[in-house]
C-alpha cells in the first residue's frame, strides 16, 4: 500500500470526541485516585457522596470541556478540506509531515473553543443567578490569559493527535481490509476460471504421427503409462525431469533436450531453458516487472512461469502462428543461451 486515502470517518463522527473526551476523563481520574487517595476521598465526601461528586464532576469539566474537543476535532477536519489533503504516502517520513502540518492548528484552536467552553462553564456554575458582569469578568475576560493557555495546551496536543492518528489508522486498517476483501474476490474469480478452463482440457486425439505419443513416469505411488498430451508442462528440478499431468507430478527418463526434438511443435513449447509448456495448459499471460512476463497455467492448483521479453516474443508468435518460430535445434538453444 503506497499511500493512505484520508476518509476522516473518525473525525467526522461527533460521538467520537465525546469517547476521547471519556477516555481521559477517566484516565485523569485513576491516575489522581492512584497517587492522591485520601485527598479525593475527602474531596468526595465534601461534595456528598459519590453520585454528587460524579455530577459535580461532569458539570464542571465532561461538560464544558466537551465544547473544547468537539471544537478541536472539528477544526482538524476542517483544515483537512482546506489544506485538500487526501492522501498521505504510506512511510515514517510523510507521516510525520502529515502530522507536523496540524501543530499550527492545534496551538490557535484555543481562541476558537474558549468563548464557548467558558460559556457553557458559566451557565452550569451560575444557574439560575446569571450575571453578565460576572460572565464577561470572570469567563471570558479573565480566562484570556496566558496561564489559562498553557494549562490546556497539552491537554488539546493530547486530545488533537490523538484523533488525527486514529482517525489515520482507522482509515489504513479500512483501506487494507478492503484492498485484502478485493484481492481474495479476484483470486476466488481466478480460481473459478481455471476450474471453467481446466474441466475443458481434453487430451488431444492420439493419430499416427511422427512425434512422441506416450511416456512413461513414475512416482511414490507406482509406475504410469501417459499420453503425452495429457502433460500440462514438463520441467527441470534438481537435475531430475518431471511431467505435471491432472494426476499428479511424474519423474520421467527423457531430458527437455529429448522432449523438445521428439514432440509435437505445434503442441509443445519450449518457454524457458526449464520448463516445455502444452498449449492447451496455458490460461493466459500478463507484464509482470523489469521487462519480464508472467504466463499462467491452467493446472488444478494454478502454475505460474516468468519469462524474460525476448522469448515472450517468440511465444506470442507460436501462439497465434500455431508453429514454432524455430526448425533448427541449435538455433533455439542459442536462443534460450541469450535470454538467460
Amino acid at each position: 500500500m503506497k499511500e493512505i486515502r484520508l476518509t476522516r470517518g473518525f473525525l467526522s463522527k461527533p460521538l467520537n470526541s465525546v469517547l476521547i473526551l471519556l477516555s481521559i476523563t477517566v484516565l485523569i481520574e485513576a491516575v489522581s485516585w492512584s497517587i492522591g487517595y485520601d485527598i479525593k476521598s475527602y474531596k468526595m465526601q465534601r461534595a456528598g457522596g459519590f453520585l454528587h461528586y460524579t455530577g459535580l464532576l461532569f458539570r464542571s469539566m465532561v461538560i464544558p470541556e466537551l465544547f473544547t474537543i468537539t471544537i478541536t476535532i472539528g477544526l482538524v477536519n476542517q483544515f483537512h478540506k482546506w489544506l485538500t489533503i487526501t492522501a498521505v504516502q504510506n512511510n515514517w517520513r510523510s507521516i510525520g509531515r502529515y502530522q507536523l502540518r496540524f501543530l499550527p492548528v492545534l496551538l490557535v484552536a484555543f481562541g476558537l473553543f474558549n468563548p464557548a467552553t467558558q460559556t457553557v462553564r458559566f451557565l452550569l456554575d451560575q444557574f439560575p443567578n446569571y450575571s453578565l458582569k460576572n460572565y464577561w469578568e470572570g469567563y471570558i475576560i479573565h480566562t484570556f490569559t496566558w496561564s489559562t493557555y498553557f494549562k490546556y495546551l497539552f491537554p488539546v496536543l493530547l486530545i488533537g493527535y490523538i484523533a488525527i492518528n486514529v482517525s489515520l489508522l482507522s482509515d489504513y486498517l479500512k483501506q487494507r481490509r478492503e484492498a485484502q476483501e478485493a484481492a481474495e474476490a479476484e483470486a476466488a474469480k481466478a480460481a473459478q476460471d481455471a476450474l471453467a478452463l481446466s474441466a475443458t482440457f481434453l487430451p488431444k486425439p492420439i493419430t499416427p504421427s511422427p512425434y512422441l505419443s506416450y511416456l512413461k513416469g513414475k512416482n511414490q505411488l507406482g509406475e504410469l503409462d501417459f499420453p503425452v498430451n495429457d502433460v500440462y508442462y514438463f520441467t527441470i528440478e534438481e537435475r531430475f525431469y518431471y511431467a505435471e499431468l491432472a494426476k499428479g507430478r511424474y519423474l520421467i527418463s527423457k531430458t527437455l533436450n529429448e522432449l523438445e526434438t521428439e514432440l509435437d511443435p505445434t503442441q509443445f513449447f519450449r518457454i524457458k531453458r526449464d520448463y516445455i509448456v502444452n498449449r492447451q495448459a496455458v490460461l493466459n499471460y500478463a507484464y509482470w516487472e523489469n521487462g519480464k512476463y508472467i504466463v499462467r497455467l491452467n493446472t488444478p492448483e494454478g502454475h505460474d512461469i516468468i519469462v524474460p521479453r525476448a522469448r515472450m516474443h517468440e511465444f506470442r508468435e507460436w501462439l497465434q502462428n500455431n508453429q514454432r518460430p524455430y526448425t533448427n535445434t541449435d538455433s533455439l538453444a542459442q536462443s534460450l543461451t541469450s535470454s538467460f
